[in-house]
């Protein structure tokens, strides 16, 4: 196997290690040291890849950035905006389930947003601006029905789906999230929208 290969797997590693504890502990509470024991290494290859627990806590954030943004699913040629926005909601629930870097950045982004300022933390301003683009499209599409405030319909649709996360965190379960996401995004826009919308379930 290559260094640079081995690297990435040690990456991986530790990056995984501190998800797991971020994901249960509070981001003051986690020390480099633990990181260290929980991927199983040498606190020096944790400080050699990451420097100290704010470049660890900020890799988290930085992958659960990225597994976010895949999980957005923008509508191609001919498919339903809000059958679309629905089908989102679906998959971050999934990218929930299965990702423990989710859970973690999600963590810290509640709790500790104030230890990153660099990071102008706002998810509740980020999947707005998502939203809004999609419920916008759906407008121009004739997908929603004419007196629909699109902003407070972004709003409650945002909302609810971070007040469902928060439920389903509490409960510690987390298997819940693809069905009870897709079900509140589906519950909220058959109100707003010209006709029936298909629930859609986890994959």
């Amino acid at each position: 196997m290559s260094d640079h290969a081995t690297d990435s797997a040690m990456q991986d590693r530790v990056l995984r290690a501190a998800s797991t504890l971020l994901a249960r502990s509070a981001f003051v509470e986690v020390r480099l040291d633990d990181v260290a024991a929980a991927a199983c290494c040498d606190v020096e290859i944790v400080a050699h890849l990451h420097g100290d627990m704010h470049g660890v806590a900020t890799a988290v954030l930085h992958a659960e950035g990225s597994l976010m943004r895949r999980a957005m699913i923008e509508p191609g040629p001919g498919i339903d905006p809000l059958d679309a926005l629905i089908r989102t909601f679906v998959q971050v629930g999934c990218t929930m389930r299965d990702r423990v870097e989710v859970r973690a950045g999600m963590r810290l982004a509640a709790e500790s947003h104030r230890h990153f300022p660099e990071r102008s933390i706002d998810p509740f301003r980020t999947w707005e601006t998502f939203v809004l683009a999609r419920l916008h499209e759906a407008r121009a599409a004739g997908r929603l029905s004419a007196d629909v405030e699109v902003e407070h319909l972004a709003w409650t649709l945002v909302a609810a789906g971070m007040g469902t996360k928060d439920l389903v965190e509490f409960r510690d379960a987390w298997d819940e999230a693809p069905d009870r996401l897709g079900r509140v995004a589906r519950v909220i826009l058959s109100r707003a929208g010209d006709e029936a919308i298909a629930i859609h379930r986890s994959p």
